[in-house]
Formats: C-alpha cells, sequence, structure tokens
C-alpha cells in the first residue's frame, strides 16, 4: 500500500526491488537463526526477471515533481523538494553518519578520517539539495553535478546503510 498511496515515497522509489529483496533477506535470516527445528526454516524463491513487477518502476521527473508538489502544499514543515528533506535528514544526523563511515573505514570501506567523511557528506547534501532543478527540467534527462570519488562512496555508503 505504501508504494502506491504514499506520495512522499513514491514520487520516485516506488519500492526499489534490490532494497525490498536486502529487506526479505534480513528478515529471513533473523527467522532462521530463531527457528529451533529445521522445518521451521524458510527460504526466499528466485524471482524471475520477467515476474518484476509496478514496484521497479520509477515515475517520470515531471510526475515526480508533481507529486511531491501536492503531498508538500499540505505539509509546511516539509521542504520542497524531495532532494531537500533528504538533505535535513542528513544535516540532523550529520555526526552519526560521518561515525558510521569512519568506523565502517575499519573494515576497509569508506574513509579514513572524520574530515573526509564530512566533507564527502557535504558534497552529497549539495547535490541534493539542487535536485530542484530536475522538477524544473521539462525533459526526462537528468543532468546531475558528478560527485567526486569521496562524494560517491558517500552516496552509496549512505544509500547501503541508511
Amino acid at each position: 500500500v505504501m508504494e502506491r498511496e504514499v506520495p512522499a515515497y513514491s514520487c520516485r522509489v516506488m519500492g526499489d526491488a534490490k532494497h525490498w529483496r536486502k529487506c526479505l533477506e534480513v528478515a529471513t535470516k533473523i527467522h532462521n537463526e530463531r527457528a529451533v527445528e529445521d522445518d521451521e526454516r524458510v527460504s526466499l524463491p528466485n524471482v524471475p526477471a520477467d515476474q518484476s513487477g509496478w514496484w521497479v518502476k520509477k515515475n517520470s521527473v515531471a510526475k515526480a515533481g508533481e507529486i511531491w508538489s501536492e503531498y508538500c502544499s499540505q505539509r509546511p514543515w516539509l521542504a520542497p523538494t524531495p532532494g531537500g528533506e533528504v538533505s535535513l535528514f542528513m544535516i540532523r544526523n550529520r555526526e552519526m553518519i560521518v561515525d558510521a563511515a569512519v568506523a565502517a573505514a575499519s573494515l576497509g570501506d569508506c574513509f579514513d578520517d572524520e574530515n573526509t567523511a564530512d566533507e564527502a557528506l557535504r558534497e552529497v547534501i549539495q547535490v541534493l539539495l539542487e535536485w530542484d532543478v530536475y522538477f524544473d527540467q521539462s525533459s526526462e534527462e537528468e543532468t546531475a553535478q558528478p560527485l567526486s570519488e569521496s562524494g560517491l562512496r558517500m552516496a552509496l555508503f549512505a544509500a547501503e546503510e541508511m
């Protein structure tokens, strides 16, 4: 229901199949760890590519702008774009995100120090704040400013960990 009815969600994401699958994998793992006997264990079936449904489809840029505008018109506390709303979340949780990124570096994943992670997070936030450009374009072409290598690593870290 959320994927179809909540504009803030459906305006761009509409249930990314990769993340839905990851949630199911985590839930299955937790279930199987708690299972007492083998017959209580479950597994996820493979999903044939031709059976991917509406949740994988991405709304057009114009449609996404319309949906978000409608959604936030009755909620003056929201940012005027989804990118602005994500930016607010990242700013409010900046210290936690930077600390987590640096901690992940000990596993060889991300950043050497807090300054590098903080700078990368600021770069990602800047790109998100410029997201409103997409809603003003009449074409479907998205022309985002490319991220630096550390900015890209932060964006990937945030997408996987948040």
